[in-house]
């Protein structure tokens, strides 16, 4: 399977905005330009692998979360409904989530589930 550069692209798009990151800033930070940023969230242009590898560290995501939608056997859990649900988390709320999903994961262990 090749990848998926279109959904790549709208991935990327999705967290840099949600990190309040303009294509210019990511450009900048990648000694890019805002229109190369452009043409890589509109698959207009593929990326390097060093280029992703990259632009996972500055928007602090790993690379499998952004290559989710090109992987046949995901061994993350970056499609899960959990996860979906934490990326749209400020930290508070991840924070608050995740330790209720630690609780109720002990509890749920305790009844033998």
């Amino acid at each position: 399977m090749a990848v998926d550069f279109d959904k790549l692209g709208k991935r990327i798009s999705y967290l840099r905005n949600r990190r309040g990151i303009s294509q210019e800033e990511l450009g900048d930070k990648l000694h890019m330009t805002r229109e190369y940023i452009s043409m890589i969230e509109t698959n207009k242009r593929a990326l390097s692998l060093t280029v992703l590898v990259d632009i996972a560290n500055i928007l602090e995501i790993s690379a499998d979360d952004l290559l989710v939608d090109s992987l046949e056997h995901p061994a993350s859990t970056a499609d899960s409904e959990v996860h979906r649900l934490l990326l749209d988390c400020n930290p508070l709320e991840e924070e608050i989530l995740t330790r209720t999903l630690k609780e109720l994961k002990e509890i749920l262990y305790g009844l033998g589930v």
